[in-house]
């Protein structure tokens, strides 16, 4: 059987691990790149799977037996690892509170190491530092825990908190695990607030443990609420032993008032016997009836105390040819546990000084052994590491398929979307940087100059009127030529700076409204306004505004009139005189620069008259001629191309702002999709040697199917026709046993 046992393990590992290997690479790749935050759900999934499979490698490459132990909170659990390892170990397995698998197996030295879901390791050689590490840990697991339960969410540790303990490793020298190639496992205690320890448990050692151990106070034995978990239980192992932890040395208080032994310490068969007939279920009942479960009544504590006090009573009376310790050979199998059953060793050491070791515990241990040593056992260890590859295959099919990757593959599409849409708008900033924004007001240029030149028709018509009747009423006073400049003229034409400013303001204002603010633009330029989602009537009116704030007054409207420009007829004394016309002006107007000199009304018709009338309308005419429509026209002009620079400048920041962030975007999402598709091809990937690692598993059971079931009726033990009767049914139908 070692030499069977050890060929389909040497196959098995050939199959696994390479698949453990790509499926550790793909995870590191995947982890690496921008994308994964989105697989959080498949990720955690395909580690918890990774997680399984590394524990189901080491299992098939060391041929390890898996004895899981589990039981409510302080029931002996750590004892009992005690007692069947004869080391002590239960320094780091009395962790009850915290939801992690405590892995024990032999060492020379001792070594502790906690796995994380995440995949962080933390080993150390202080047990000590180990429990402070988990301590520590514990209060933000469990803050974790109800802040996401608080959100309505089922608390998964691989997704809300990676950083949790998933496992502990121990390492001690323990001798009987040594060489029976043994692996004890705590389990949390039942009933547990963080359940999902609890549910890890099952779904970890669904078709990997060997056997399981559960283990119960005598006190705790016919509470219901024990069994209805340890119902659940019974599905997941073929073989179930229940240790009934009593107290050898309890006593009760007798009807004298003496203290007197229990009915527990003295007779706790009929304790299990009240169990069997009175309190037991009925899946109990049929796995007793089916050989699948045995119980023990035993005293935990006085064995361990035994065991630990003699370290080699699992060692005594070995065949002659064991006496020395040599490594276990090539054949050695998984289940052989011989040495921990000798007759002679138990029993002598059974008989020893103050260790006597109870005759139940050497029952548990000898039925424990004959079970791993058992077809029953190699049928069994096949069955279920074929059964548990091919449903870790199964599981990473499932993770890979596209129902679970939907949300991943829908991402895909978005990013596709989206890139398409950062193209389409890099393209839109490039035209729109290209576009010459000034040349799209030469429509309103051309409407401002119009109505500018209408408002200067209208405008030098009207003062045309006035000013010429401010001539005629100037004639006939005796008002100076500088009355007529300041008092008629000026008086008028000042007024009309801030007439020509406010037309201005308001016909730009008039001109600009709308949300192109009297652009005009192509329908590929309004195009990629809309693409950009680039409003430009906020720009428009902030430009407008800040140039109608600012804006300057126009240039002065004031006239000025030369006396040297006004005829005056000689007088007789100026003929006489012989003075010039220089002369005989600045004796009527004054001074050329300041002609304040006033002139009475009959000189001004004797003298002046309608030469000097037509000389000021003259002068009038040029000056109108020269401010309309030249004034309107360039003040309005100044303040358009003002707001028209404004604009250019304020919407080109804005287009290279965008093209900023769409060039940075871009290469992002890129970087992303590009991601995406890698992750996809891994996936993909690791899908189809999944398939092919199912397949291998199928010829590799077919193979050894035949030859356990061959081994079995050679008459391997007693139970071979059953043995090979249940081979055929766990290797044809890897899914009879339901998942937790």
């Amino acid at each position: 059987m070692k030499t069977e046992i050890s060929s389909f393990c040497t196959e098995f590992s050939e199959v696994l691990t390479p698949f453990n290997q790509t499926l550790q690479s793909t995870l590191d790749d995947i982890r690496g790149k921008p994308e994964s935050q989105a697989l959080k759900h498949p990720l955690s999934g395909l580690a918890d799977v990774h997680h399984r499979m590394k524990a189901l490698v080491d299992k098939v490459e060391q041929q390890q037996a898996y004895v899981i132990i589990f039981g409510p909170l302080k029931s002996g659990k750590s004892t009992l690892m005690n007692a069947i390892s004869s080391a002590y170990v239960s320094e780091v397995t009395s962790l009850p509170a915290y939801p992690c698998l405590v892995y024990v197996k032999h060492s020379e030295e001792r070594k502790y190491q906690s796995t994380s879901y995440n995949g962080k390791k933390d080993t150390t050689t202080d047990g000590a530092y180990m429990q402070r590490v988990v301590r520590d840990g514990h209060q933000t697991l469990a803050e974790r825990i109800r802040q996401v339960e608080e959100q309505g969410e089922a608390f998964d540790p691989g997704v809300h908190y990676p950083d949790a303990i998933r496992r502990i490793d121990v390492e001690v020298p323990a001798k009987n695990l040594k060489d029976s190639l043994t692996v004890l496992v705590d389990t949390p205690g039942l009933y547990s607030k963080m359940k999902f320890g609890y549910d890890l448990m099952t779904r970890e050692f669904r078709n990997s443990a060997a056997c399981a151990v559960f283990v119960v106070k005598t006190d705790n034995l016919f509470l219901e609420q024990v069994f209805a978990e340890f119902n659940d239980l019974l599905d997941l192992f073929s073989r179930i032993f229940l240790v009934v932890n009593i107290d050898a040395n309890k006593q009760d208080l007798g009807p004298d008032g003496a203290l007197r032994p229990s009915l527990e310490s003295e007779n706790p068969d009929r304790i299990i016997r009240a169990f069997e007939s009175l309190a037991m279920s009925a899946p109990l009942r049929r796995a007793a009836d089916e050989g699948r479960l045995r119980i023990y009544p035993i005293d935990l504590l006085s064995s361990a105390s035994s065991s630990l006090l003699d370290g080699e009573v699992a060692y005594a009376n070995r065949p002659a040819d064991d006496d020395e310790e040599e490594p276990a050979d090539e054949g050695e199998s998984a289940g052989d546990l011989d040495t921990l059953d000798s007759e002679e060793g138990a029993g002598a050491a059974a008989k020893r000084g103050n260790g006597k070791l109870e005759e139940p515990f050497s029952e548990f241990l000898t039925d424990l052994t004959d079970y791993l040593n058992s077809s029953d056992y190699l049928v069994e260890f096949m069955s279920d590491s074929l059964r548990q590859g091919a449903t870790l295959a199964e599981d990473i099919q499932r993770f890979c398929s596209e129902d679970s990757l939907w949300h991943f593959y829908q991402e895909k599409v978005n990013l596709e979307e989206r890139i398409k849409k950062e193209k389409e708008r890099l393209a839109a900033v490039e035209r729109l940087s290209g576009l010459e924004w000034e040349m799209a007001f030469e429509d309103l240029r051309e409407r401002n100059r119009k109505e500018a030149d209408a408002f200067s028709t209208k405008v030098r018509s009207e003062l045309q009127g006035s000013l010429t009747e401010a001539i005629d009423q100037w004639h006939e006073t005796d008002e100076s030529l500088q009355d007529l400049q300041e008092n008629r003229f000026n008086s008028v034409l000042t007024g009309q700076g801030n007439r020509v400013q406010e037309d201005a303001f308001e016909r730009i204002r008039s001109l600009t409204e709308g949300s192109l603010g009297g652009m005009q633009l192509g329908a590929e330029s309004l195009r990629a306004l809309d693409r950009l989602e680039l409003a430009l009537e906020p720009i428009l009116r902030e430009s407008l505004e800040s140039v109608l704030e600012e804006g300057k007054r126009p240039s002065s409207c004031a006239i000025h009139i030369s006396s040297e420009k006004i005829p005056v007829k000689k007088g007789f004394w100026d003929w006489i005189l012989f003075r010039s016309q220089s002369a005989v002006r600045r004796r009527m107007f004054g001074p050329t620069e300041e002609p304040d000199q006033p002139i009475p009304e009959g000189i001004k018709k004797k003298r002046l008259g309608d030469t000097s009338r037509e000389a000021l309308n003259s002068i009038l005419d040029t000056h109108l001629q020269k401010l309309f429509p030249d004034l309107p026209r360039e003040y309005s002009d100044q303040l358009l191309a003002e707001y028209v620079k404004r604009f250019n400048e304020k919407v080109r920041e804005e287009v290279d702002a965008i093209k900023g962030e769409l060039s940075s975007n871009l290469p992002e999402l890129e970087q992303r999709l590009n991601a995406n598709k890698e992750i996809q091809v891994l996936l993909e990937r690791l899908k189809d040697i999944s398939i092919e690692v199912r397949e291998s598993i199928d010829q590799l059971k077919e193979r050894h199917s035949n030859v356990v079931t061959l081994r079995a009726r050679e008459g391997d033990n007693g139970d071979s026709d059953a043995a090979a009767d249940e081979l055929g049914e766990e290797l044809d139908d890897e899914n009879d046993r339901p998942d937790q």
